[in-house]
């Protein structure tokens, strides 16, 4: 070994808390000691394969040492070894394995004995672009790359964000060649400071390793880090009413992306992941880490269920997408065939099915002898706590105390049920119900319950919805759910907890008031303003049933809709997605601008051509002052220099002060066509072309 290496192995060991203690030069033997507590450790490590260890082993067993012989290792292996051996990755691995095969069997456990869980591929965008294995596989496939690596998976609720991240721990652990550092947000109530939740779930991880050698092990890439629920850490704590402080939590994150990092977070979309701060501090960071963003769009009921059952599926006269849920696709993936025939006799029932069959197996799986509906008002109490207090998970303690202090009369009725020598107490009954299928054991927190799913979570959210006279609140948290729930409903059943709704929504951001009208009532019954909407997944209704003016549509998906030109005014579509749609009669009330549109293109067409007029133009003075407000957002007021070579357009078009979308859209377009501004290669950004500084200059006055 030349003296370069050997430095080098000496840096490894010391990097894992040994000191070199020793060179027998002539022996070609280095002796690295390390003392744990009681013991003292010394690592025989040679320089060559003919070393001698004889008179090493014997000075340091003299000394008292524990001694350890070691073959001679390149200063990559040794640290290889060294990497097994510090962080017990068989223990670790284990122990992951049995997380997931837990996580796994609880998912498909309830529906039959004998089911067996598939992870489900749902269709995914990478960076825009379709995906072509699933969001797990194509994590995977960048793990290995040298540059450190952000990697972001969105999904609405339900629709397999914790499912993903499972599978990326499987397959990490399957393959052995990264450690995961994994940690579900949703199940620490505590979970607030990004810094503070990765050294909290380095110290539960590795226990007896310091935070500082994790972490060095995190930057070489041999530890991989998932945060599943990234989104938590974004909601309304308990003791503050604001959110937290979203530029130093980047910044935190782009601290560890160094080396050879690697950084999963799964997150509902979020206006921390879409605003322009973060654009901006992505495009400030792009020589220093990737950045991957895998969206996972809704489930196909094709990839859920085998032919027999999805023809029998579509005889039943269910409208298919209205089901594209993955519990009730779970259910019906998993369930015996001769349920699942009795199911199709009242496909209208579908839901209230799901949740008779899960009851019903409750009473025989615990010896439950409680009626369903007498189990639905326990879990129904729950939720309702959870509402009334803002948590989603607490201390098993806590929640059979609720079941007892607040259902006495219905655990009293129960225990009459039973023989009286078979006859439990009201404690231990209240033990049962708090290990109710429908209700959560982490198995990583076994002490915290929660509701299974979201699905299921939002039935009871839903019941308690409306019940109630007087609900208002704006906590996604629990409005969403609900709205899962309520979606594969018959009309009639969604109508009336969009009517409960309606007051909250008003609170809320414009796209969740969009979505949830589109899966709740089918229909935008509202007008839409001065304002935009980002990632919206949108069947089978009608844009423009009420006016919509001076509107911007960012990255959002068109699917079989109707659009009613009279109705639209000033409308922008950015980098969305169309198709099966079609136009209504008449001309469009103003402009409409498509930037980076992806689809039908005789809709497209079509669409462009309905306009009634040519959009009126602004004055020079005002066209002057538009393109100097966008040209500021490259190089802002004060600046000596150019601040920013690419924008996104929503950032441009975003706190745009006076100056409406439309003037906007118009101003991006006309710049580019001058060449001042350029398109890159992601159609929802524009670059700025430095070979015309002197026209920019004069547009700015500088």
């Amino acid at each position: 070994m030349d003296e370069q290496d050997r430095r080098k192995l000496e840096d490894v060991y010391r990097r894992y808390g040994f000191e070199l203690a020793r060179r027998y030069e002539s022996d070609q033997v280095l002796v690295f000691t390390l003392k744990t507590g009681y013991f003292d450790n010394a690592d025989i490590v040679p320089l060559t394969n003919t070393a001698s260890f004889d008179r090493a082993f014997s000075d340091f067993s003299q000394l008292g040492y524990a001694c350890t012989k070691r073959a001679a290792l390149s200063p990559s292996q040794a640290e290889e070894q060294l990497f097994k051996g510090f962080f017990s990755v068989d223990s670790i691995v284990g122990r992951l394995e049995n997380d997931y095969a837990k996580f796994t069997t609880g998912i498909v456990a309830p529906f039959a004995d004998d089911a067996q869980y598939t992870y489900i591929n749902a269709p995914y965008l990478v960076n825009g672009a379709p995906g072509r294995c699933s969001p797990a596989e194509e994590v995977l496939s960048r793990i290995s790359n040298a540059k450190p690596t952000l990697f972001l998976i969105e999904a609405a609720a339900g629709f397999g964000k914790t499912c993903t991240a499972y599978e990326l721990v499987h397959l990490l652990t399957q393959r052995r060649e990264h450690l995961p550092l994994f940690s579900e947000l949703a199940r620490n109530r505590q979970a607030r400071v990004f810094r503070y939740i990765l050294l909290d779930e380095i110290d539960r991880t590795f226990p007896v390793l310091g935070s500082r050698l994790v972490q060095s092990e995190m930057i070489n890439g041999r530890v991989v880090t998932i945060l599943d629920g990234f989104d938590e850490l974004l909601r309304k704590t308990d003791d503050a009413g604001e959110y937290e402080k979203r530029e130093p939590m980047l910044e935190t994150i782009g601290e560890f992306l160094t080396g050879n990092a690697k950084i999963v977070l799964t997150t509902r979309r979020t206006v921390l992941f879409e605003g322009d701060a973060f654009h901006s501090w992505i495009e400030k960071h792009t020589d220093d880490f990737s950045f991957v963003r895998i969206r996972i769009t809704e489930p196909r009921v094709t990839d859920w269920l085998p032919p027999d059952r999805l023809l029998a599926l579509e005889k039943s006269g269910l409208v298919i997408s209205n089901i594209a849920n993955p519990v009730i696709l779970s259910y019906l993936r998993c369930i015996p065939q001769s349920k699942f025939e009795s199911v199709m006799r009242t496909p209208h029932e579908l839901v209230d099915r799901y949740f008779e069959f899960m009851l019903d197996r409750e009473r025989t799986r615990q010896d439950l002898r409680m009626e369903a509906v007498s189990q639905q008002k326990i879990l129904a109490s729950i939720a309702e706590d959870m509402m009334a207090f803002g948590y989603t998970s607490e201390q098993r303690e806590y929640i059979v105390d609720h079941i007892q202090k607040t259902n006495s009369r219905l655990l009293e009725e129960t225990l009459l049920s039973y023989p009286a020598a078979e006859r439990p107490d009201k404690e231990e009954l209240a033990n049962k119900l708090a290990s109710h299928a429908l209700l959560d054991r982490s198995s990583r927190e076994s002490k915290k319950i929660g509701f299974i799913n979201e699905f299921v979570f939002g039935h009871f959210i839903a019941q308690n919805i409306l019940k109630s006279s007087d609900w208002l609140s704006d906590d996604l948290r629990f409005i969403e759910p609900a709205v899962i729930s309520y979606q594969p409903r018959p009309p009639e059943t969604r109508l009336g907890l969009w009517d409960k709704l309606t007051s909250s929504l008003e609170f809320l951001p414009i796209s969740d008031k969009i979505d949830i009208a589109a899966r709740l009532h089918n229909a935008i019954d509202f007008p839409l303003e001065n304002n935009e909407a980002s990632g919206l997944d949108i069947d089978s209704i009608t844009i423009g049933q009420e006016k919509i003016s001076n509107f911007q549509f960012n990255e959002c998906t068109f699917r079989n809709c109707r659009f009613n030109p009279p109705n639209l005014s000033g409308i922008t579509f950015l980098n969305c997605r169309f198709y099966g749609n079609h136009l209504l009669e008449g001309n469009l009330a103003g402009t409409a601008h498509f930037f980076g549109p992806i689809g039908d293109q005789d809709f497209l067409d079509a669409f462009q051509s309905r306009l009634q007029t040519p959009p009126i133009q602004s004055t020079p003075v005002r066209q002057l002052l538009v393109e100097r407000f966008i040209l500021e957002k490259f190089w802002p007021v004060g600046r000596e220099t150019i601040s920013h070579k690419h924008r996104p357009i929503t950032g441009i078009c975003t706190n745009s002060g006076e100056f409406k979308l439309h003037e906007l859209s118009d101003a991006i377009s006309s710049l580019k066509k001058r060449g001042i501004l350029l398109s890159p290669m992601r159609a929802s950004f524009v670059e700025l072309n430095f070979e015309e500084i002197l026209a920019i200059k004069e547009i700015l006055g500088r």
